[in-house]
């Protein structure tokens, strides 16, 4: 080649260097499952297991995140097993003598995960025998919260194969699981029998219902173990996989304090002491062991809450004697302490400073009044004017709504006022019109808003049946978060819910044993189960003019 081809050879050379680009090789979509078991020695439902060593190997690298607390074996050991994760294999080693002919069953609840991605797998369940058969009954249900009919996640659900009240507090049980996000549990390959079913909320993790915080569940007598149904060997075993089988609904609750229990009071404004208790109060008295200071006093719905508002500046500390049904308490309140932080600037005002601070409610509400929310009591007033402009092309009109704060305990006060459907208003509320008893004012109030006609609500009628019932029931209907109405019935009744706001609406029904006119949690001790709340079936959609007719029977099994 001569030295002019060579030179040609070259330049071309350098050209297709230049233009050509290093990529990166990709490594393929991201991995979103979770590890997969490959082998399993002894396999799983092996019996006469010899050897207390168990090899579980993986598809891939995995992690073993806090066995202690992730890995549920039944029946119970005295000493947690050894977890080595070596490469792609656990090996688990027991310490202890394991119990001859006895199936052990070990759960492992999102606690093995890949390496790199960190996808867990949810539920893993091995078990073997150390006798010649391995068990194959089983028991499955869910949990719910007593009190709201939440899932009751992450609680422990233990089986007793001896029906004795007093176990849950002194003996280990002999099967134990834990629920799942939705409430539910299943026990696999237990022995057939009876057995006593509790659930717990274990807070000191010692499998024993010792401390009265702890929510707990149970079943009023033994339930029957029943055969587990041939199944896939490959599908995923929890609760899911028994649908069709018997399930038991228990309702966890935390057990009333056996006297009444004061906490520590709370001072959240100037003039304003919250005093709650940790279970509802039915007489409270309050006695002054030196001076008194005049307050208004008021309790919550769920009667564990009272609060005082003091009618006048508290500038020393006071002591009371507080006797809560029969139970008396020493009570110490203090001045209130401003919350530190920087001055304010220029003419701020000191946020620490009293002030009566009014929320206004139901603005264009055609079926409920203008309401004024006061965030202290309000002193009496007389001829307060409220004004409500209308605004049109041609003029514009005034309303004058004259009102008064009678001599009483005030904290709401509704509005009589006439206004016209479609029309828009702008609501002024004076400067310093209302005092409240903290010695605070109210800030000027403006706000705009559009009065609603009848056609932008929609009713409700139902027909509550209750030919069997033994008690009242307290029924609640609601709109999300927030309760709209309750009433009580004895009988069976229809309820007219008109003028409400379209949505979705769902009615929660008390079993109100005691008629005390409000939800009661259960005692462990005594067997009483917590009162037993019953929800609609679905969810009532409600559109604007528009009227729904439903039925709920309350005693239908």
């Amino acid at each position: 080649m001569n030295c002019k081809h060579i030179t040609a050879f070259l330049a071309l050379m350098i050209i297709l260097g230049a233009c050509a680009k290093v990529v990166a090789p990709t490594g393929g979509p991201k991995d979103t499952t979770p590890p997969k078991v490959l082998k399993e020695v002894p396999v799983n439902g092996s019996v006469r297991l010899k050897e207390p060593v168990v090899k579980v190997t993986f598809d891939e690298y995995f992690t073993l995140n806090n066995p202690t607390d992730n890995v549920l074996i039944s029946p119970p050991l005295q000493e947690q097993p050894h977890f080595n994760v070596n490469g792609k294999t656990m090996v688990i080693k027991f310490k202890e003598e394991l119990r001859p002919n006895t199936t052990y069953n070990l759960v492992f609840s999102n606690c093995i995960q890949d390496y790199h991605e960190s996808n867990k797998l949810s539920y893993y369940h091995y078990s073997f025998s150390t006798g010649d058969i391995i068990d194959t009954f089983m028991l499955a249900g869910k949990v719910n919260m007593a009190g709201t009919l939440e899932p009751g996640e992450d609680l422990f659900v233990f089986l007793y194969d001896q029906d004795v009240d007093s176990l849950p507090m002194t003996t280990r049980p002999t099967y134990l699981t834990k629920t799942q996000k939705d409430g539910s549990f299943a026990f696999h390959n237990v022995q057939p029998g009876d057995y006593k079913v509790f659930a717990l909320k274990d807070l000191n993790a010692n499998l024993l219902y010792d401390l009265p915080d702890e929510s707990v569940a149970f079943v009023s007598g033994t339930v029957a173990s029943y055969p587990e149904p041939k199944r896939d060997t490959t599908a995923k075993r929890d609760a899911t996989t028994t649908t069709a089988l018997p399930k038991l609904d228990l309702f966890a609750f935390v057990a009333p304090a056996a006297e009444p229990t004061l906490l520590r009071y709370e001072n959240p404004a100037v003039g304003i002491y919250k005093f709650p208790y940790k279970s509802a109060v039915e007489q409270f008295t309050a006695t002054p062991l030196e001076r008194d200071v005049p307050h208004f006093q008021t309790i919550n719905k769920s009667m564990d809450t009272i609060t005082w508002y003091l009618k006048e500046t508290l500038n020393d500390t006071l002591e009371y004697a507080f006797i809560a049904d029969g139970h008396s308490d020493t009570v110490r309140i203090s001045p209130f302490k401003a919350k530190k932080g920087p001055a304010p600037r220029g003419g701020a005002r000191n946020t620490n400073a009293p002030s009566l601070a009014i929320s206004v409610l139901n603005q264009g509400h055609r079926f409920k009044p203008i309401t004024l929310a006061f965030s202290y009591p309000a002193m009496p007033t007389d001829s307060i004017d409220i004004l409500f402009i209308s605004h049109h092309k041609s003029d514009t009109d005034t309303v004058v709504c004259r009102t008064a704060v009678p001599d009483s305990l005030v904290t709401r006060l509704p509005l009589t006022v006439q206004l016209e459907d479609k029309k828009n208003y702008t609501m002024i509320i004076p400067d310093s019109v209302f005092q409240g008893y903290n010695g605070g004012y109210n800030d000027s109030i403006k706000s705009t808003f559009t009065q609603k006609t009848q056609k932008d609500y929609g009713s409700l009628i139902m027909e509550y049946s209750m030919e069997k019932a033994k008690c009242q029931y307290i029924i609640q209907l609601w709109n999300g978060a927030t309760m709209i109405q309750e009433d009580i019935l004895t009988k069976t009744a229809t309820i007219s819910y008109l003028g409400l706001d379209p949505g979705g609406y769902s009615i929660r029904a008390i079993e109100d044993r005691n008629n005390n006119g409000r939800w009661d949690a259960g005692d462990y001790r005594t067997g009483l189960q917590p009162e037993r709340i019953i929800s609609y079936p679905s969810v009532i959609n409600i559109r604007a003019f528009w009227e729904n007719e439903e039925s709920f029977n309350l005693t239908e099994e």
